[in-house]
């Protein structure tokens, strides 16, 4: 039992490094957000914690235990954040202002519960902590749509949020039925599945997100036409789309760096669009 769970703890290990490379690949490129870097990180956080407190026993103590909850509550805090920033709701700006506030707030009674003897309590409210968010994000993406820069993953994000909510309940059965035979495990399978499942998602989305930048990619004159586009602005409306940097196309233009963010910002105006993926989105053929 101990070799399933240190398979999949080094395959969600090579998925949630694999995954957070190509999303700062991405972000250089414009085309990911720091949400979803943060929330890589905090998965790669919260296992690392697992690993340390569950497998090097002499480091076990309330100090592990304190880092692990602690990773808990930043999987919990950024995992709504980045849907959020994914996808189109009518949620007001004052939700974020209060989980960000609760999550605080939680840190720090974490910090202090281990002087105030209130840990073993602490421990219940950040598992629900963590299961109220990681199910309200996945019924989130059933119930919404996404936006432009990653429609090309809808139908995949939603198979993805049907899975964790299978998963979860599936996986702690197991993990129930595995100690009642008293079988003895150190982690259980719950969470290195769920990780290996978003991980793998987030790889896959970011993969799709590069192949955008292929040469094959062509731009249609017509729709450059179309949004009364200067010549200097197609120029770099081609190269944003190539996948080149705000540096490298001052310096292939002989520009600075802000005259492109003012030509980039023109360009974005009048396609009404947000960012790179949707420019792409919009002028590729």
């Amino acid at each position: 039992m101990e070799v399933l769970e240190i398979i999949l703890l080094i395959l969600a290990y090579s998925l949630i490094i694999i995954a957070l490379f190509l999303e700062v690949i991405c972000y250089t490129k414009n085309i990911e957000t720091l949400e979803t870097i943060y929330f890589t990180i905090s998965l790669l956080l919260l296992i690392v914690a697992l690993t340390i407190t569950y497998f090097f026993k002499p480091f076990n103590s309330d100090s592990t235990n304190i880092f692990i909850l602690l990773a808990m509550i930043l999987v919990a805090l950024t995992t709504p954040l980045h849907i959020l920033e994914e996808r189109r709701h009518t949620i007001k700006p004052i939700f974020k202002k209060l989980l960000i506030a609760f999550s605080v707030m939680l840190t720090l009674l974490i910090i202090s519960g281990h002087f105030i003897k209130i840990l073993n309590f602490l421990q219940y409210v950040v598992a629900l902590f963590l299961g109220i968010s990681v199910v309200m994000s996945m019924i989130l993406i059933r119930i919404t749509k996404p936006k432009v820069n990653i429609v090309h993953r809808e139908k995949m994000e939603r198979y993805i949020a049907i899975a964790v909510l299978i998963l979860i309940p599936l996986s702690l059965l197991t993990n129930y039925v595995v100690d009642l035979n008293g079988i003895n495990t150190k982690i259980g399978f719950t969470l290195p599945l769920i990780f290996i499942v978003l991980a793998g998602s987030k790889l896959w989305s970011d993969i799709e997100r590069l192949s955008l930048f292929k040469p094959k990619n062509t731009v249609k004159e017509q729709n450059l036409i179309n949004y009364s586009l200067t010549n200097r602005e197609k120029e770099i409306a081609l190269l944003l789309i190539k996948g080149n940097t705000y540096k490298k196309i001052s310096e292939q233009l002989f520009i600075s760096i802000p005259t492109v963010k003012t030509h980039v910002s023109n360009i974005y105006r009048k396609c009404k669009i947000n960012n790179r993926i949707e420019l792409i989105s919009l002028l590729s053929s």
